[in-house]
């Protein structure tokens, strides 16, 4: 169990740092507090009752609303993906995913818990920044990064030791330093995805007050009041903090882009 420690801290040490493309804003505890308030007052989340074609048609009007002024983003950051696929799952999960090359999915159940189109178009702008700042690809690659550390550490021990480790071994060395890769990076790309998503819909026009909703259901839902080492993802708090302060910093500067990291 130490030693699993250790090589999950080295590998980090080693992958982690510079997983967002941009600078984002610095979050203080302050803010992430005021968030986590917010939440514990928010009403759980419950899902509404919508046809197929209503489903259909706020998917459609969303991705037309923020596709023009997304694609025109992420031409000005030229890092990623500019060109998108959606598919539509009749999954009834509050989520949506972002995959190979501008592959995004978006589930039936984003519908049905939002109050409104806003916070539809934030879940899309969401999943188009991870693809604009190019975060897939990056995060392929911080992934067999932390496979190479995790297996080059066990081969080290075991060289020091004066024996070779067996496949087992070096098979969970390899699956442990992928996981590692995958923390390193997550995090600050999911909050620069968000931030990428407000940037989008305040140059499309849409009220980023109204889409800053579905983050406090989110947050509600998740019963997760803070972020640690082993999330993939901000808990909710930090989420809607992060998106506090990126609008924010959107607003001062009339929706130009943050400087590069």
């Amino acid at each position: 169990m130490q030693r699993r420690s250790f090589m999950a801290l080295a590998g980090s040490g080693l992958v982690c740092g510079c997983g967002a493309v941009h600078r984002l804003p610095e979050l203080s505890g302050g803010n992430i507090a005021a968030a986590q308030a917010e939440v514990r007052m928010a009403v759980p989340p419950l899902p509404r009752s919508v046809s197929d074609d209503e489903v259909v048609r706020t998917l459609r009007t969303s991705i037309q609303l923020v596709r023009a002024p997304a694609a025109r983003l992420c031409h000005e950051m030229d890092v990623g993906v500019c060109e998108w696929n959606f598919r539509l799952s009749r999954s009834r999960e509050m989520n949506a995913g972002a995959t190979g090359y501008g592959q995004i999915t978006l589930n039936r159940g984003i519908v049905e818990y939002a109050a409104n189109e806003e916070e539809v178009c934030m879940v899309v702008a969401h999943e188009i920044g991870h693809h604009a700042a190019n975060h897939i690809a990056r995060g392929t690659r911080s992934r067999m990064i932390g496979v190479l550390i995790g297996v080059t550490l066990v081969g080290v021990a075991g060289a020091l030791a004066g024996a070779s480790p067996d496949a087992d071994v070096m098979r969970s060395a390899a699956q442990l330093g992928g996981h590692i890769g995958d923390l390193s990076f997550s995090k600050e790309q999911e909050r620069e995805a968000d931030y990428m998503a407000a940037l989008i819909l305040y140059r499309a026009g849409i009220d980023l007050d109204k889409a800053r909703g579905l983050l406090v259901t989110m947050a509600a839902g998740s019963g997760r009041m803070a972020t640690s080492f082993l999330d993939t993802h901000p808990a909710g708090p930090e989420r809607v903090a992060g998106w506090d302060r990126a609008v924010a910093e959107i607003r001062a500067s009339n929706g130009r882009l943050p400087r590069r990291a």
